[in-house]
């Protein structure tokens, strides 16, 4: 205590705790990570991607979006295409509930254990006979997932069981909630969505327009509801829904070490779409009397069931159209350049960096209060052009640590009557 006393030592000793507290403490906080986000604005355009918590054992990491995208061949879906039809191979046009039942358990017979639909399964009258046999192909796979419209109308509907198996509450959703499309119902009346095996995801939103960056969230009541794309390539990487981080205008994370997707503050997918082709596409038709090795044995999976007729609505052909290689986006992560790491130096050269800026207030707490004052200011702009261009070359000074002992030595310098 009689140290503290001392004028001499009352500078340096503050400031030295001041930086020693900081340096152990800041490493992760919201002021390190507003430090580190505001460095990374003067190295790279947004949006970017931080990960890591700034310590030693973790540190920042930063993702832009690459220059040239391009799909991992091996997340590429293999589809199988529901076409016209023009030979009459199925009982009718578009294809009924029974040819549906064909193609589905030809889907197992050729090993697909999980499978998606993204044709929507809905009829005005169907079979009961046809509906029976596809209730039980659909129940046959490990796993389904089932795609369906969403819209919001006035008459508010509940939530079917596999969208809601496929949602996450909205208290998991970080950032501002309010530009999520709101939806309340499907538009549709009977839709086919499976049993206890299944999980459903939107094709498309009613209030949303076709553009070139598809939604993949959407506001159902107090959860959110995910896109078709998105839960088949979950499907495909084995990951669960209720694993998935959601920042609205920054990324999804599929799983703590899953890809990371872009999005925006509306919840679509803000990376730019490449032209990808299926890892292969073989019209359903072929399904009924094809060989063992129709499909090949190195597609991923799950094998999606797409529908390609002529005379579907827009925006089921668009979003059949884009579905390959929004899946392929999202499961590939490589709509992200390559994590940059800021590495920081060992605990002992920090500490020796820190005690430097301890030495220098040390020497300027003795001068008079004006050219103190600058010194000081002059050290501070010092160690902030230190941070940057040490980011510039990847690494992360104790720069927040320095500035806080700064402005410790600054207001023990300003109101102790001993130092003039």
């Amino acid at each position: 205590m009689k140290a503290l006393l001392q004028p001499g030592l009352r500078v340096p000793l503050i400031a030295a705790a001041t930086a020693i507290a900081c340096w152990h403490l800041l490493p992760g906080t919201a002021l390190d990570r507003a430090a580190f986000t505001a460095i990374a604005r003067g190295s790279a355009n947004p949006p970017f991607f931080i990960s890591g918590n700034g310590s030693l054992d973790d540190p920042w990491k930063l993702r832009t979006f690459a220059s040239r995208p391009r799909a991992n061949p091996e997340r590429v879906p293999l589809i199988v295409s529901l076409g016209d039809d023009a030979d009459g191979v199925f009982q009718s046009s578009p294809p009924s509930p029974i040819d549906l039942a064909v193609v589905l358990t030809n889907f197992q017979r050729l090993g697909a254990r999980n499978a998606a639909t993204a044709a929507v399964l809905a009829w005005d009258s169907p079979d009961p006979i046809g509906l029976a046999a596809l209730d039980k192909a659909l129940g046959r796979f490990d796993s389904l997932l089932m795609a369906a419209p969403l819209t919001r109308g006035a008459a508010a509907e509940p939530m079917p069981a596999p969208f809601r198996k496929a949602s996450v509450p909205l208290s998991q959703v970080q950032g501002d909630i309010a530009g999520l499309p709101l939806v309340n119902r499907i538009p549709l009346p009977g839709v086919i969505l499976g049993k206890e095996n299944a999980q459903a995801g939107f094709q498309s939103l009613d209030s949303e327009p076709t553009t070139g960056f598809p939604p993949l969230l959407a506001r159902w009541d107090d959860r959110v509801v995910l896109a078709f794309p998105l839960l088949a390539a979950m499907q495909g990487l084995g990951l669960p829904p209720d694993g998935i981080e959601i920042r609205l205008g920054e990324y999804l994370k599929l799983s703590p070490k899953g890809p990371h997707v872009p999005i925006d503050r509306f919840g679509r997918l803000a990376a730019p779409l490449g032209h990808v082709s299926p890892f292969a596409e073989i019209p359903a038709a072929e399904l009924i009397d094809g060989g063992d090795d129709l499909f090949p044995k190195q597609a991923p999976e799950p094998v999606i069931l797409r529908d390609d007729r002529s005379g579907a609505e827009a925006a089921t052909r668009a979003f059949s159209a884009a579905l390959p290689a929004v899946v392929a986006a999202i499961a590939s992560d490589t709509g992200l350049a390559p994590a940059r790491e800021f590495m920081r130096f060992t605990c002992c050269r920090e500490l020796v960096l820190l005690s430097l800026v301890i030495t220098a207030l040390k020497l300027l707490s003795l001068l008079p209060a004006f050219p103190r004052n600058i010194g000081m200011v002059s050290l501070a702009g010092f160690c902030i052009a230190a941070q940057i261009l040490a980011a510039a070359s990847s690494m992360w000074l104790p720069g927040v640590a320095a500035l806080a002992a700064i402005a410790a030595a600054f207001v023990v310098c300003k109101f102790s009557p001993a130092i003039r």
